[in-house]
């Protein structure tokens, strides 16, 4: 019978297990979340009957809110006896708030939902549980802060950018600026807040290759900055730096992973060749600041980078290089467009991401078809079909011709 109702997730009968647990944390050496959390109007006897049951209290729920289609989580306790409502917020770039931003917020959540917010989350601030009875009157106080709800859905992620050159000396562009321009451009401003789309859609925006924001991976539009040509080398400073035992030249040598930098070491020079440079930041990293990015400075645009989607992850495949994200927006919204009419032709897929779109199409016509532009050598095609995907015959199909026509287009074969 016990288990049967552990099974049924009864927070009543959970309840005895769930104290013992709750007053053991807030013993120990450490700071007490418990105690913390009843300072706030959170429900703890869900949160406890979690941990006594090993699983989470919570379950998917519903909520509908006026003129509003994201930005809100709905969940419920699997005994249906209690109810959140949780608001996604805007960041932002870079997540640099002021005083008087964080005050309001703060402000904002004792109003109108527990006291508690999350800053860190990379898809925007979390307000933790609003009351879904005053949701309305939530989203209305939430826009006269100055800002709004978002980043759920089949609609626009958070547009995630590193924290630049406010605090990073690495910072090939000003990615607070770029994330900033890229928000307020009047089509992705116009599709903020409006489910239009198969998937979800994300970019970010890294200052170098370190990619701080995993745009590679993790976005359908990645901007990340490079620098044409070889790194910069401060001899002088190089040397003093290997006088002081700090860096090993044949090491940072031999790690360079194409090769390019050799040491003389009877001039004692370094030397990098430009042409074999693959920006991979190692000796930057090992040496800086005798070694530093090259001075023309770029921005690398990638496309079709995701984690999850129909067919497995993908990483972003190299797109163009620009000197500002500006000249890239006409590719963002082109792409977008045709994503969206896919819906219509068959050719998208409900949970298809851009990165599933473009295999489908095959990179050659999307780039000179949709985009109208030639791209000057041969991408990189490599298909990847995750653990656990099932496909339909018209998929099968699509992965045969998809073979077929890389074939076709880059060899001159059938």
């Amino acid at each position: 019978m016990e288990t049967q109702q552990v099974q049924r997730f009864d927070v009543d009968q959970l309840a005895p297990s769930a104290s013992k647990i709750m007053e053991r944390l807030k013993t120990g050496p450490w700071p007490s979340h418990v105690a913390e959390l009843e300072k706030t109007k959170y429900p703890l006897a869900a949160y406890a009957a979690g941990l006594a049951a090993r699983k989470t209290a919570w379950a998917a729920g519903s909520a509908k809110i006026r003129y509003v289609y994201t930005g809100f989580i709905a969940r419920r306790t699997r005994d249906g006896k209690y109810a959140e409502l949780h608001f996604r917020v805007w960041q932002p770039s870079g997540q640099i708030y002021t005083t008087d931003q964080l005050r309001k917020m703060l402000d904002f959540a004792d109003k109108h939902g527990l006291g508690l917010i999350e800053i860190a989350g990379q898809q925007g601030m979390l307000i933790v549980s609003v009351d879904p009875a005053r949701a309305d009157e939530a989203i209305d106080a939430l826009r006269a802060v100055g800002t709004d709800v978002g980043a759920t859905g089949d609609t626009i992620r958070e547009l995630a950018a590193c924290v630049g050159p406010a605090l990073c000396e690495f910072a090939m562009y000003d990615t607070l600026e770029a994330r900033d321009k890229f928000l307020t451009h009047p089509k992705i401003y116009e599709w903020m807040s409006n489910q239009l789309f198969p998937f979800k859609f994300k970019a970010k925006f890294s200052g170098c290759p370190f990619d701080c924001t995993r745009a590679v991976h993790r976005s359908d539009f990645g901007f990340i900055g490079i620098w044409e040509g070889a790194p910069e080398v401060d001899q002088g400073l190089l040397r003093r730096k290997i006088e002081a035992g700090e860096v090993d030249p044949e090491k940072l040598a031999a790690n360079c992973p194409s090769g390019a930098i050799t040491w003389d070491k009877e001039r004692r020079e370094l030397r990098i060749d430009g042409a074999r440079c693959k920006k991979s930041m190692h000796c930057i990293r090992a040496a800086f600041p005798a070694i530093k990015p090259g001075r023309n400075r770029k921005i690398a645009v990638l496309v079709g980078g995701h984690v999850k989607g129909r067919f497995g992850g993908k990483m972003g495949k190299p797109l163009a290089i620009v000197n500002s994200v500006d000249e890239a927006m006409d590719w963002v919204i082109k792409t977008v467009e045709a994503w969206m009419n896919g819906l219509e032709t068959g050719v998208s897929k409900h949970k298809d991401r851009i990165g599933d779109f473009i295999m489908k199409v095959g990179f050659k016509k999307y780039t000179e078809e949709i985009l109208g532009v030639k791209v000057p050598y041969k991408p990189s095609l490599h298909g990847r079909l995750g653990a656990g995907a099932v496909l339909d015959d018209g998929e099968r199909k699509m992965w045969l011709d998809w073979v077929n026509n890389i074939v076709k287009e880059y060899e001159g074969k059938t």
